[in-house]
């Protein structure tokens, strides 16, 4: 298993990508999981991208948080997303890539790639 940090900052009324993880020839990947966490709630959207395929969206609210404001407190009680299952085979050449779709308050990304080598 192999992971790989990613970091996403939000700009108001824009969608904002990471650089992804690349499936290459020499070593084609499968995306197991991705563990994130959200820097605040703002109702915007986490988004995950197979090239130009959405397969993932999912409100901040339902993800972890490393906001210890007032502001995210009401929320901290229930259990939250912190690890994502994907499970999907890359072909080489194609990307995998998390984005924050964020309205007029930003939401920062903090996270990993959980990955493996196939053959």
């Amino acid at each position: 298993m192999f992971y790989k940090v990613f970091r996403v900052n939000g700009e108001a009324n824009k969608t904002v990508f990471d650089d992804g993880l690349i499936s290459t020839v020499d070593e084609p990947i499968r995306i197991r999981a991705i563990i994130i966490s959200v820097s605040t709630y703002n109702d915007n959207t986490l988004e995950g991208w197979i090239e130009t395929n959405r397969i993932l969206q999912i409100p901040d609210t339902c993800c972890a948080t490393h906001d210890f404001l007032a502001g995210a407190f009401p929320f901290r009680p229930t259990p939250k997303l912190l690890r994502i299952p994907i499970e999907e085979d890359l072909k080489p050449g194609m990307a995998f890539k998390i984005a924050i779709n964020c309205g007029a308050l930003t939401t920062d990304l903090d996270g990993s790639y959980e990955y493996e080598h196939i053959a």
